[in-house]
């Protein structure tokens, strides 16, 4: 008998792997298949079908584009703000620095950067408050009409935009916006040296404000179109997500701004900063996608019912 020679049976090696390759690609696409027709076959009314019709709203819209115009915008104008501010609420040099050292609890190298950050800007007042008005002027704007993109495509609502009132409704989400979070600010100052409880305490308090807040942006941006009843459960969302960063950033930005800073110094801290504020970002626009799909499933109960 005579042996098969090697080219032989390296082809039905070869032939094998195909077959299995081509089976687990069938098997794949079926898998993929039965997975799209179970969720096509989700009713809008039912919860499942509600959550299906919150991840849709929120890809088709571009929410992580609009998350990412929304941070950047922040950073660019809320920030710079909440610094110069915050020179002029410390009464001595170099205090507005040690409060943030330590309500973070920094130490080493990142808290000798904040220092240094923060200590040219107490120095500096006049500089570092015409650079924080021309950034509100120049980019404050863009976060007003960032948000609204994103409440309109995830509604998927046409705004016929005009130019001076819209411009109008962007400075007031700006101004609505900088005021609460000035507000944050004075509290955080007020309170750093008090126990956690405290803190804790008043979380109620800056969840129902910042549910007032964002029901009433969205509701002004989208020029009215949606009543509040439909946009107040996304409203709680951002203000329970926003609320919860603030509550865990003591442990969490902290360790960021350690990890950046080891490795990428001042550039790091802004690293880690605008990632932090990434999330909150993300959750706002993630927020927006879930309005709309509660009230899409709100109103076909209200159908159903109205059949029955």
């Amino acid at each position: 008998m005579t042996r098969p020679a090697a080219g032989g049976e390296a082809g039905q090696e070869r032939g094998r792997v195909v077959r299995k390759a081509a089976s687990a690609w069938d098997r794949g696409n079926a898998i993929y298949g039965r997975g799209v027709d179970w969720v096509d076959r989700q009713e809008p009314s039912s919860r499942k079908g509600a959550t299906i019709g919150w991840f849709r709203r929120y890809r088709e819209a571009d929410g992580q584009l609009y998350a990412l115009l929304i941070a950047a915008y922040s950073l660019l104008t809320f920030v710079p703000a909440a610094i110069a501010v915050g020179t002029y609420a410390e009464p001595k040099p170099g205090s507005l620095s040690n409060g943030v050292v330590d309500r973070l609890h920094l130490t080493g190298s990142t808290a000798a950067l904040f220092r240094d950050v923060l200590t040219n800007a107490d120095t500096k007042k006049l500089g570092a408050t015409l650079l924080a008005l021309a950034n509100l002027l120049l980019f404050g704007l863009g976060f007003g009409r960032a948000l609204q993109l994103a409440h309109a495509k995830a509604w998927g609502i046409d705004l016929k935009q005009s130019a001076v009132v819209d411009q109008l409704r962007y400075v007031i989400a700006l101004l609505a916006t900088t005021c609460v979070l000035l507000l944050i600010a004075g509290e955080s100052a007020a309170i750093h040296n008090e126990s956690w409880w405290i803190r804790l305490a008043l979380a109620p308090l800056w969840i129902l404000l910042a549910a007032i807040l964002f029901t009433f942006l969205p509701y002004m941006l989208l020029h009215r179109r949606i009543s509040i009843r439909s946009l107040y459960p996304g409203a709680v969302l951002v203000a329970l997500g926003l609320v919860g960063l603030r509550l865990i950033s003591s442990i969490v930005l902290v360790n960021w701004l350690k990890w950046y800073g080891k490795y990428y110094g001042g550039f790091g801290i802004v690293m880690a900063l605008f990632f932090w504020i990434m999330i909150a970002a993300t959750i706002m626009v993630v927020a927006a996608a879930l309005s709309p799909a509660l009230a899409a499933r709100r109103d076909a109960l209200e159908a159903r019912l109205a059949t029955t």
